[in-house]
């Protein structure tokens, strides 16, 4: 039974489904399919960057804790106060009182400008803990801020995860299939070119769920990519058993196909110009 995805598909020309080997053929997965160490970095990224919210939490605390009985002092400011990004200013000095010396960095959002001025203040019971003003009138939004963050972030980690496994099972399910005769179609698709990286995304029904999965190529092995209507499509091959579509790039990398079958199916392509 043909997968359901052939519903939304558009007819290709006779030249080219002539042109497709109609042997058996086995899938093969490229080097780096799935986007493993991409995902990987991401992972990590989105941890430090987990990490390095949920740090601000203690800062946080420590000068609520101040705020709560603050005094001004006359300490020594060393550091400054300085917008990055035009919403984040991220502040870093070191203070110094009476043989007492402070260090504090801290990052909020904030609008206003280029270098913002400070006063030292300390905790009136104790006299070493010390911060700056800046830090105690925008404690509230530093919370808020961190809290979404340290959300944000955490969720990226768990998202791409998430996607690695499914890509992995969607991977595996289609490797399964063996040797078998694949059957040519043209499916809805949604192309980013970013940093010569090719990028198509589009739908599948695995074991009854309708989810979307991504070929990532680069410039050397792009999706073969049809307009049509204002429309974007890209070619792929599946198995009459299935119900996974498997993108297919130009230089047919992905199904172990003779070099003869390969160039015919490429002169079918550029006579069709859609290479």
């Amino acid at each position: 039974m043909d997968i359901i995805i052939v519903q939304t598909s558009i007819k290709l020309s006779d030249k080219i489904l002539d042109a497709f080997p109609t042997r058996p053929l086995k899938l093969v997965p490229l080097k780096g399919d799935g986007g493993l160490f991409r995902t990987l970095f991401l992972v990590i990224t989105m941890l430090v960057m987990t990490a390095f919210s949920a740090y601000q939490i203690p800062n946080i605390l420590y000068d609520y804790k101040i705020s709560e009985n603050a005094v001004p002092v006359d300490a020594t400011v060393k550091g400054s106060c300085r917008s990055q990004l035009f919403v984040l200013t991220n502040c870093s000095v070191d203070l110094g009182y009476k043989g007492n010396e402070v260090s504090r960095n801290f990052t909020f959002l904030d609008l206003g400008s280029t270098d913002v001025l400070v006063e030292p203040v300390a905790d009136a019971n104790d006299l070493s803990k010390m911060t700056v003003d800046v830090a105690i009138d925008n404690i509230w939004l530093r919370l808020i801020s961190t809290i979404v963050f340290v959300g944000l972030f955490g969720f990226s980690v768990i998202f791409f995860i998430y996607r690695q496994i499914l890509t992995s099972k969607v991977r595996k399910a289609l490797l399964s299939v063996g040797t078998q005769p694949l059957k040519l179609i043209a499916i809805p698709a949604k192309m980013v070119v970013s940093n010569k990286q090719f990028i198509a995304t589009y739908h599948l029904n695995l074991e009854g769920k309708d989810i979307r999965i991504a070929y990532s190529g680069n410039k050397k092995t792009p999706p073969i990519v049809i307009e049509q209507n204002g429309n974007t499509y890209v070619l792929a091959v599946y198995s009459p058993q299935q119900n996974i579509p498997y993108a297919l790039d130009v230089p047919l990398e992905r199904i172990q196909a003779t070099p003869e079958e390969k160039q015919r199916f490429h002169e079918a392509l550029i006579e069709e110009g859609l290479l």
